[in-house]
């Protein structure tokens, strides 16, 4: 006994030196400006992603065994479960309490949730272990004498019960309930100005639903004046001169400021190189360049577009453009509604010559990078292009220069449920050009149906050996 509990100390100091790592680690406090009870309740975040949730249940789930192994044996099973239980909630408070001292780190209420179901759920499988190992070694050696009814019957109940709620998670978890509605809107970089772009913009609508297909139409051949009728506009933005930037004329955003000052003799070389090198001409004088010398930003956060898409689950981004640079990485920032490169609700982008976009969802995560999404060679060539983009539904829709050139994507269980893979699924890219969805459904029911079907057999096959052979 004493070296059963032994073990448990070592799973326990095991167990704490990973929580440690994986929540705090590079251990670099600095003590925030304005600090108080009251900003750390103001501060404090409420939801995360799918992969989080998961990742702070496991990661917890070895504090709760530790534990039941230490404490005493005499001690009612219930009090192990209780015990995992606070203990995992008291340390979750602790180390979100303890990120507001680090800048790299964001405190959130659900990670205490879910630190704690993984300590409760640690504490349970310590107090079935028996039952456990005995079932898993009964199907593993064959012997159906260590097996019953009962128990096969619940392992049965039991994945059912586990695969409809993965289902039931993925289907709720599509939508835009996770933004943060302090992010800056930036135009031909990101916000931070480390991801520039190198390209000319004509103009920018968003508005706060989505499209039909009539209205598509509409956008494609009259977009300003289509636009300028929509009441669910909450962008508006045309870029006709560099010099008189005309703000946002739905009155909604705050005002964009150039973050650097390009010379005029830099504009006038791009200006004819583009001349030379577009294949769309009727864009040209009413365009700006963006680069890495000259970019726009929000003076403040684009709260009420960031409120008003998350509100409505909904959006529709039209935005008519040309690349100037035929290979550009990070992906180089065309639009970027974020608050740097790991919290992003949503950016359009250009990887080399592809079209990039991300979008924040409970599934995608604070990053929204698993999946991104890409179209291949939309900047091919230096020609302007016109961009829709839908979303609604839990569908996404891209438009490229014409509604017939169209390509789509619908978060589904079946697409979505790599989202379950603990670690990281890099990199975790959907190509829209050739996306497969019949793949992804076949690898999905595959995945279901093959665990249910063994415990299916082993049923049947223990029914046969005990009540039938052996009658």
């Amino acid at each position: 006994m004493i070296g059963y509990r032994r073990w448990g100390w070592l799973l326990l100091v095991a167990s704490l030196s990973c929580i440690c790592i994986a929540t705090i680690f590079p251990f670099e406090f600095s003590i925030p400006e304005g600090l108080s009870w009251q900003f750390v309740i103001e501060e404090f975040n409420f939801g995360s992603s799918v992969k989080d949730y998961l990742q702070n249940i496991l990661l917890f789930i070895p504090l709760g065994i530790s534990l039941g192994i230490v404490l005493t044996p005499k001690q009612p099973k219930v009090w192990i479960i209780l015990g995992s239980l606070f203990t995992s909630a008291i340390l979750s408070t602790t180390i979100e309490l303890t990120q507001f001292l680090l800048p790299t780190r964001v405190s959130n209420l659900t990670d205490i949730i879910y630190n704690s179901l993984g300590g409760t759920l640690g504490g349970v499988l310590y107090y079935w272990r028996i039952h456990i190992i005995q079932f898993f070694s009964g199907i593993l050696t064959g012997n159906p004498h260590k097996l019953s009814l009962k128990s096969l019957l619940i392992a049965i109940v039991s994945y059912c019960s586990l695969v409809i709620l993965g289902i039931w998670v993925l289907l709720i978890s599509v939508n835009l309930s996770n933004w943060d509605e302090d992010y800056y809107l930036a135009i031909g970089n990101e916000v931070t100005g480390d991801r520039p772009w190198n390209g000319y913009i004509q103009s920018l609508y968003i508005c706060d639903r989505s499209l039909n297909q009539q209205e598509v139409t509409k956008v494609f051949d009259y977009p300003d004046s289509f636009f300028s009728q929509l009441p669910s506009l909450v962008t508006s933005l045309e870029f006709h001169d560099y010099r008189n930037l005309d703000q946002d004329q739905s009155q909604q955003l705050p005002d964009l400021t150039w973050q650097k000052t390009l010379s005029l003799s830099a504009i006038d070389n791009s200006s004819d190189n583009l001349a030379k090198n577009i294949g769309n001409k009727k864009h040209l004088n009413q365009t700006v360049l963006f680069s890495q010398e000259r970019w726009l930003k929000t003076e403040e956060p684009a709260v009420s577009l960031n409120s008003k898409l998350k509100d409505t689950d909904e959006f529709s981004i039209s935005l008519i453009l040309a690349t100037n640079k035929i290979n550009q990485f990070g992906p180089a920032r065309i639009i970027s509604l974020s608050d740097g490169i790991y919290a992003q609700n949503m950016i359009i982008g250009q990887q080399r010559s592809d079209f990039n976009f991300r979008i924040r969802t409970p599934i995608t995560g604070s990053n929204a990078t698993q999946p991104e999404f890409i179209i291949p060679n939309i900047f091919s060539d230096q020609s302007f292009h016109h961009i829709l983009i839908t979303f609604s539904k839990k569908k996404l829709r891209f438009y490229i220069d014409q509604p017939e050139n169209q390509y789509f994507f619908e978060f589904t269980p079946a697409t979505s449920f790599l989202i379950y893979f603990p670690w990281e699924k890099r990199p975790w890219i959907i190509n829209l050009q050739d996306f497969d969805l019949l793949k992804y459904q076949q690898l999905f029911y595959t995945i279901i149906i093959i665990p249910l079907a063994i415990l299916i057999i082993i049923l049947i096959y223990y029914l046969l050996i005990k009540y039938l052979l052996f009658k």
